[in-house]
C-alpha cells in the first residue's frame, strides 16, 4: 500500500532536508512525500523545486502571510494521491 508523508514547513530547511533524506533512504520512491512551504524566507521553496521524482508533491502558500501548519497539513492531505 502506498502512503503519503505530509510535511508542512516554515523556515525549517535544515530539518526538512533531513526528513526527506530519511524517508527516501528508508522507502525509496515507494511512497509520496508531500512538501508544503508556508511562505518561508530561508530558501525552502527554492530547495523544494530542485527535487525531482513522481513521488514528490509540492505546494507553496503564495503568502506573503503565513497560514500555519494546521492549514498547510490539511492542504497536504487534500492534494495527496493516497487515502
Amino acid at each position: 500500500m502506498r502512503i503519503s508523508f505530509v510535511i508542512p514547513s516554515r523556515n525549517n530547511l535544515k530539518y526538512l532536508k533531513q526528513a526527506v533524506s530519511s524517508i527516501e533512504q528508508c522507502y525509496g520512491t515507494a511512497h509520496d512525500i508531500v512538501l508544503l512551504d508556508d511562505a518561508s524566507t530561508d530558501g525552502t521553496w527554492e530547495w523544494i523545486n530542485t527535487l525531482d521524482g513522481s513521488h514528490i508533491i509540492k505546494y507553496r502558500n503564495p503568502g506573503p502571510d503565513r497560514v500555519g501548519h494546521t492549514i498547510l497539513y490539511d492542504k497536504g492531505v487534500e492534494i495527496s494521491r493516497t487515502e
